[in-house]
């Protein structure tokens, strides 16, 4: 088994039928029986190759919509489509698993806004690209590179970035691709790759948070905030600072982690989630030390289609009635979404929330909706009835 022994949620497997998912209204260990809800999703609208939906602040009647192709619009919250408001298509290639990536924004202590764009250059090298944004949201057409990290393969890229409750940035990095972890990269410390970092961004640059795990440790890059991840494509991090993460699998299992924060206090500090000597709860490359890696709370197998985890969003109340805490997440080839609540030290309740969606490319959430997009374009909104 892969660890565990921190009073992390007992893991729970996918089923490839409603009678082998764990039912929603099974009971959870401390707490009352999940609540019944149902769900249905609604295409809103369509940007082709369409990776991520965020917001920049709650107050905003819009949300921004990333393609991997290098553009990002402004859509209304209902789907309607705004603007365009940055294309680098010219800058990006989206060749393999490369293109535009993510988008993250941050208000500073002066009120200023800047956004953040992860993403592969021409060459294949991920970067982290800061741009300015104006008080009415436009992202200026020129940004600074802050950070460049060399790809050995054009795979596992990772590509999410979050602004914490703590107000850093977070940055996730796959293996460097290939297949099977063959540089050995993912637990290896003078390596950003197979990590999440964590940064404070300044001007045209970065600062080290004196708080991250590996500052005074020898030899180790001082951006590293968690190791052992295979390809962190989609991860999320709640309002109260709980980590959870899609990890992408190799040629068995996908797999979802959480590790719990403290409010501003982010989850998942020198945590390791195992990859590549294990492949979810599976001993993989055997010339990797074991460790004590963090247990994934659902694993699943390459059945019924199935091939490749698309994360996750946190749910609010605002967003799915009944589904406060839990984590929504996809696959990529089956076109389905599930939903899962994993308290700590309690027992995993999943639900299937949706099938037949398409390429399912990522679940994310804003102050009011839950949006699934997929590969050909198409942007679903997942809405919840408790009951």
């Amino acid at each position: 088994s892969c660890g565990g022994s921190d009073g992390s949620p007992s893991s729970t497997s996918v089923g490839s039928d409603s009678s082998t998912t764990v039912p929603v209204t099974s009971t959870v260990a401390g707490s009352s029986p999940a609540v019944a809800a149902s769900h249905s999703t609604r295409e809103v609208g369509s940007l082709k190759g369409a990776v991520h939906v965020v917001e920049r602040d709650p107050a905003d009647q819009f949300v921004y919509v990333v393609s991997r192709t290098g553009r990002v619009e402004r859509w209304s919250n209902d789907g309607t489509r705004i603007d365009r408001v940055l294309d680098v298509s010219a800058l990006t290639t989206t060749g393999a698993e490369r293109g535009l990536l993510g988008l993250a924004f941050r208000r500073d202590a002066r009120g200023e806004w800047s956004a953040f764009v992860s993403m592969t250059n021409r060459k294949g090298d991920s970067q982290i690209v800061r741009h300015a944004v104006d008080a009415g949201g436009d992202i200026a057409e020129r940004g600074t590179v802050i950070l460049e990290v060399a790809q050995p393969h054009a795979n596992h890229n990772g590509g999410d970035v979050h602004v914490g409750p703590d107000g850093m940035l977070y940055i996730g990095f796959g293996d460097g691709g290939s297949g099977g972890d063959p540089e050995r990269l993912a637990k290896n410390l003078s390596s950003l790759l197979g990590k999440i970092l964590r940064i404070d961004p300044r001007g045209d640059g970065y600062e080290i948070p004196a708080d991250n795990p590996y500052v005074d440790t020898p030899g180790a890059r001082p951006e590293i905030w968690s190791i052992g991840l295979r390809n962190p494509w989609r991860f999320a991090i709640s309002t109260a600072g709980d980590m959870w993460i899609a990890d992408v699998g190799q040629n068995n299992l996908e797999e979802v982690n959480v590790v719990r924060g403290n409010g501003s206090t982010v989850g998942g500090r020198a945590s390791d989630f195992g990859w590549s000597a294990w492949e979810g709860s599976r001993r993989y490359n055997s010339d990797v030390e074991a460790g004590s890696p963090v247990a994934p709370v659902v694993e699943y197998a390459h059945d019924d289609g199935r091939c490749s985890v698309s994360g996750g969003a946190v749910a609010t109340a605002t967003t799915n009635p009944g589904r406060d805490g839990w984590f929504f997440y996809g696959d990529y080839c089956s076109g389905e979404v599930w939903s899962v609540q994993a308290p700590a030290g309690g027992e995993v309740t999943v639900e299937r929330v949706a099938t037949d969606l398409g390429n399912v490319t990522s679940v994310r959430s804003t102050s009011r909706a839950m949006w699934v997009t997929t590969l050909d374009g198409a942007v679903h909104v997942i809405s919840t009835t408790a009951s």
